[in-house]
């Protein structure tokens, strides 16, 4: 998805979701909308029923997503308790199906 249509609709092709944004132009996308999009509140949730595996791979030279974003959802899992197998393959861009011999494996292993 990218980024800037993400919060689109019917009646908007894109809608901002923070205050800078609002001010190049357009509507606002709804305050649920952008929380539903934010797994971080949910981790700690006790009404949330959070996976208790999780196998996040995010190549180190993705430009479309900075390593930050997958390296605090990781370190948010496993503080709330979560099994997480996190891994930033080196030289492999935002791209996938690059090691499913590995994910088959890993959830056999489940």
């Amino acid at each position: 998805v990218i980024e800037r249509v993400l919060f689109g609709c019917d009646g908007a092709p894109r809608r901002h979701f923070s205050a800078f944004a609002a001010r190049f132009g357009g509507p606002d996308a709804d305050k649920e909308t952008v929380r539903l999009l934010d797994p971080l509140p949910y981790i700690e949730d006790s009404s949330a029923c959070t996976a208790k595996h999780w196998r996040i791979r995010h190549g180190e030279c993705d430009r479309d997503t900075s390593l930050a974003v997958s390296a605090i959802l990781a370190l948010r899992l496993r503080g709330a308790g979560a099994d997480v197998d996190y891994f930033s393959p080196w030289n492999v861009p935002h791209a996938g199906d690059y090691d499913l011999t590995q994910l088959f494996a890993w959830i056999d292993a489940l």
